[in-house]
């Protein structure tokens, strides 16, 4: 590819539109011409003019040269109106049972991947898995020629998903000739390399009635860890008392004691970061002990606990040493595991991909085209050794216990009441007092074992075959008549290999005496496991994911008839799908039976639709005083499911263009969009995650929120009174939730409403703007219970419905001894049709072309300086529908229940300088200022809400990035490029108790890698 004036950068929304929504180049040197007519994304109408109601944004291929994109979603995510996706991507270094592994989505306008649709060359690419996404990972970087971004509802022309908008990546399928590109860049804290070679090759054929075009690529992507990444990333911090003088934004303090009654301020400390992790560490844990003197105890247990040196154990309950022999009370922050060295921050990838584009024109009504696509996919996954928590039974003359320890097992034994049910994974024990058998909840982590890595290879196959043409009078009504057919298949395997964990049941067997013999496992302590109780107790879980995709479109596009002010355009056409997907977890992952990974069911379901489209443009007016040109457009879609909906469902679209002249015009548009449940949230397996997220009833909340309404809802769902608002409610920062499909679930239905304004300055030549509102609105919005997912449903019940009898708080199973979240449901959030969403804002788009008489080399320059924005009003989130009242407000927020910030304003400008051979290019990143949502959400709904000085850092400040590109053309046929992202190394900002995905921060927003180097050669030949 020839490096030349840039086009529009990234995330330009609404300037694709200045000059009628084509792909549009800025005026090059060579002043090329702009294409007259072409199909753009959002409409199957030809499009000349400023003929289009939808706003478009468009990425050509020279932004992703000039940026070093590897990854297209890297460039994307760059864009103002998409957000971070948490658990896919390269910084989601996660597991979730039940979907892919290593995949990459689109977040677009924050409603989540699920309600986008992404398409190639106009048609569906393939899906990831039960979910019905598409893995970004398959789209061949080297082959787009544009890629073009509609925000706004689009069901009415594409289907079903394109609820907050769809991505089009219009790939170059008529190539001549050979060209080799070459890429590689690197992080500067840790040198880790990413680098990718791509050859295309392609030529006509028969004298030009045909085309062949192929590319073969392969990209290896470096993976690091948090220690290795050192600096803000290592160790694990969380937010606590620290001593005055070791206070630090961004680095750990010295933890300081806090005597009972006093705050950290009173102490003479300050809240600052202290050694974060989990309360499972190698030695192993005991959290169930009744404290010396408590109502729980008596006096022969308190005689036990002071025999043993426990009589100043907290609520976190006591730790073994490494020989497992004697026992202390357990003191955090000091004793607890460090979860984050071994886990990646970037993971691994390794990427084969091959792809054929073809066409032939059999006759002139006659064109064949052919479509192909191969991509085998390679991620890893790594997090800390593997654990175990929960109660256990143990025999109380256990030997690897000193005689101490066993006088307490055996007061635990006589103390309890009735028979007792014990269940790990497959296993269901009982117990009675006084039965030599005590329990005891247990908390191992096994770093004495294999480190948690998980191997995934995905593969996609897709294929198009199709003919279109052209056929019929080009006068009269019914002319210019062009159809187009075709029928694509699209398979994804995936294959999961995860090292690494153990067998609840095998645990618990183990631990237990047999036929007298003393138990083969020694979980006390650190490195007493032998090798016969390791091969006992290890796993390796396995699944398997299979989706396909078949589609088949045909339609008709022509002019229908003439009218006074032009001639009335149309499209029809009739479409049908099914979608089948599957996850086959192994006996461990689907019992429940597995320690380390998340569990989960099988998932297995398939899904039809069968739908007829249509759509118009209507001229009003032309050529009149004030009114250059007025259209009307309209579209239509109806589908009927197998599954899913009830009843059909109709979508649509009707949008009004006005051009005043030459200069200024407007748009707007209303749509009705659908989107019909996928097979996981239908027939979704129930499986298990673990987010970070926060407990009402434990010590983690803040002390403001500690009120006596929210201790007798805790106490009311099972927590004992003396734990409630203890550590010992919560020893781990992440908690488990149980979710799951729902057969019964029906469409969602989202509206939105845009209206933009275009500007092309005469008087100031190359100067063009863009200004579009938008507003999207849906209900019946498809999520987990409480609509926010596991934080969603505490908050609602503990600090807002208050009710133990609601059904958010009947979701919440708690240990009766600890009143921990335990299982075997946790906090259950399967899916329902239970909310609404809403977002609003608007998108600014301005661009300037200018000539300078001096350069480079003694040359004159051009220049090109674009800048996009979005800025956000409103996005607030109805997690109950019957309650419209109870809102979750989240712009300018980020937490466990908005997830991923929001911020008001984002946005990216760059200036670029053409001068002779030599491009150069300085890019800026903006990215507003964002607040917890502890306090966002409950401010905005009138309720109590902690103070920002609960927090380390309760706010993050305003962002903003350099990236710095050079680029030297030694001929017309080979380029090389230069860069740096992240120019001035700005660090992300660090987070304690409010990071979000790890690593002291919020990765999946913010850059984690420092300055990072990257360059390419490109070659045609």
């Amino acid at each position: 590819m020839k490096l030349k004036p840039i086009q529009l950068p990234v995330a330009m929304s609404g300037l694709l539109t200045v000059l009628a929504g084509m792909a549009l180049s800025q005026q090059t040197l060579a002043q090329e011409n702009i294409v007259e007519e072409v199909v753009v994304t959002g409409t199957r109408l030809s499009t000349q003019g400023l003929d289009t109601p939808t706003p478009v944004a468009v990425v050509d291929d020279e932004e992703f040269v000039l940026s070093g994109t590897i990854n297209a979603e890297t460039l994307l995510l760059d864009s103002p109106q998409f957000t971070a996706n948490q658990l896919e991507g390269p910084k989601a270094n996660t597991v979730q049972a039940g979907s892919p592994v290593g995949v990459s989505t689109l977040n677009l306008r924050n409603f989540g991947p699920t309600r986008n649709l992404v398409l190639i060359n106009s048609r569906r690419g393939a899906i990831t898995g039960p979910a019905m996404t598409t893995d970004i990972n398959t789209i061949p970087v080297a082959l787009i020629e544009r890629t073009e971004v509609v925000t706004g509802g689009s069901s009415a022309v594409y289907g079903s998903d394109a609820i907050a908008g769809v991505v089009n990546f219009i790939m170059k399928d008529d190539f001549e000739g050979v060209e080799l590109s070459a890429n590689t860049s690197w992080d500067e804290p840790t040198s880790t390399q990413s680098y990718g070679i791509d050859l295309t090759f392609g030529g006509n054929l028969d004298n030009g009635r045909g085309n062949l075009t192929a590319s073969i690529g392969y990209l290896k992507r470096g993976g690091f860890t948090r220690a290795e990444r050192g600096d803000f990333a290592d160790p694990s911090f969380g937010d606590g008392c620290v001593t005055a003088a070791s206070h630090s934004g961004n680095s750990l303090g010295i933890p300081l004691s806090v005597p009972d009654g006093q705050t950290c301020e009173q102490a003479g400390g300050r809240l600052g970061f202290v050694g974060g992790g989990s309360s499972t560490p190698p030695n192993g844990r005991i959290g169930n002990l009744p404290l010396v003197g408590s109502a729980e105890s008596n006096a022969d247990l308190d005689a036990a606990l002071i025999a043993a040196g426990l009589q100043d154990m907290t609520s976190l309950g006591a730790m073994f040493d490494a020989q497992g022999n004697s026992i202390r009370p357990f003191v955090s922050p000091d004793d607890r595991y460090d979860l984050g060295p071994l886990s990646f921050m970037v993971t691994p990838q390794e990427r084969w991909m091959t792809n054929v584009f073809g066409h032939y024109d059999f006759s002139d009504a006659m064109t064949g085209y052919i479509e192909m696509h191969y991509s085998s996919n390679k991620a890893n996954v790594q997090i800390a050794p593997s654990n175990v928590g929960g109660n256990f039974l143990v025999d109380t003359d256990n030997p690897y216990l000193s005689p101490e320890m066993q006088a307490v097992l055996t007061e635990l034994d006589e103390r309890e009441t009735g028979t007792t049910t014990v269940t790990q994974g497959s296993l269901v024990l009982q117990t009675d007092p006084n039965d030599g058998l005590a329990i005891l909840n247990y908390n191992r982590r096994f770093n004495d074992l294999q480190t948690r890595f998980a191997d995934a290879d995905h593969q996609v196959f897709r294929s198009v075959i199709g003919v279109r043409g052209e056929f019929g009078s080009s006068t009269g009504t019914f002319r210019d008549l062009a159809y187009d057919v075709y029928y694509s298949k699209a398979s994804t395997t995936e294959v999961d290999v995860q090292l690494g964990s153990v067998s609840r049941s095998a645990v618990q067997r183990s631990m237990l005496s047999q036929n007298g013999n003393a138990p083969l496992l020694n979980i006390f302590g650190n490195g007493n496991i032998s090798e016969d109780a390791e091969r006992a107790i290890s796993i390796s879980a396995v699944s398997k994911i299979n989706a396909d995709l078949d589609v088949v479109v045909a339609s008709l596009t022509g002019v229908a008839f003439d009218m006074p002010a032009g001639a009335v355009d149309f499209a029809v056409g009739v479409e049908s799908r099914r979608a089948f997907a599957e996850y086959i977890p192994d006996s461990y992952l689907s019992s429940g039976d597995v320690s380390g990974w998340n569990s989960a069911r099988a998932t297995k379901g398939s899904q039809s639709v069968s739908e007829f489209f249509g759509e118009f443009r209507l001229p009003l007016m032309a050529e009149k005083s004030g009114v250059e040109r007025l259209n009307l457009n309209g579209a239509f879609r109806y589908s009927d499911y197998d599954v899913g909906a009830d009843d059909g469902v109709w979508t649509h679209s009707l949008g009004l263009e006005w051009a005043v002249n030459s200069s200024l015009s407007f748009r707007a548009q209303q749509q009705h969009a659908i989107r019909a449940p996928n097979v996981g949230e239908l027939f979704g397996g129930q499986g298990s995650d673990g987010p970070t997220a926060t407990d009402p009833c434990s010590a983690n909340q803040p002390a403001s929120e500690q009120t006596q309404a929210v201790r007798d809802t805790c106490i009311a769902t099972g927590v004992p009174e003396s734990a409630v608002f203890t550590a010992g409610v919560q020893p781990s920062p992440f908690l488990t939730q149980i979710r799951g499909g729902n057969p019964d679930l029906n469409p969602e239905e989202s509206d939105t409403t845009t209206f933009g304004v275009i500007y092309q300055s005469e008087a100031i030549e190359g100067l063009a703007l863009s200004f579009d509102y938008f507003n999207i609105e849906l209900e019946d919005a498809i999520a987990p219970l409480g609509g926010g997912g596991l934080q969603n449903v505490l908050d609602l019940c503990y600090l807002t419905l208050q009710d133990p009898n609601s059904v958010y708080c009947q979701a919440v199973n708690r240990d009766p001894l600890s009143g921990e979240i335990a299982p075997p449901r946790y906090v259950f959030t399967t899916n329902a049709n239970i909310g609404g969403i809403k977002t609003s804002g608007f998108d600014l788009a301005v661009s300037y072309d200018f000539e300078s008489d001096w350069g480079l080399f003694g040359e004159s320059a051009s220049w090109n300086v674009s800048s996009s924005w979005t800025f956000t009003d409103e996005f607030t989130v109805t997690p109950i529908q019957e309650l419209p009242d109870i809102t979750n407000e989240c712009v300018g927020a980020w937490g466990g229940t908005c997830g991923q910030p929001i911020p008001e304003q984002k946005g990216t400008t760059r200036l670029t300088m053409y001068t002779g051979p030599t491009t150069l290019s300085l890019r800026a990143r903006f990215l507003g200022g964002i607040t917890t949502d502890r306090i966002v959400v409950p401010r905005a709904r009138g309720e109590s809400y902690p103070d920002a000085g609960d927090f380390v850092n309760a706010n993050i400040s305003s962002y903003l990035y350099f990236d710095f590109t050079g680029a030297y053309a030694f001929s017309d046929d080979t380029q090389i490029t230069f860069g740096i992202r992240n120019l001035l190394d700005k660090e992300p900002p660090v987070l304690g108790d409010l990071q979000q995905g790890g690593a002291n921060t919020i990765p999946a927003t913010y850059d984690i890698q420092g300055r990072v180097f990257f360059t390419s050669l490109s070659t045609r030949f």
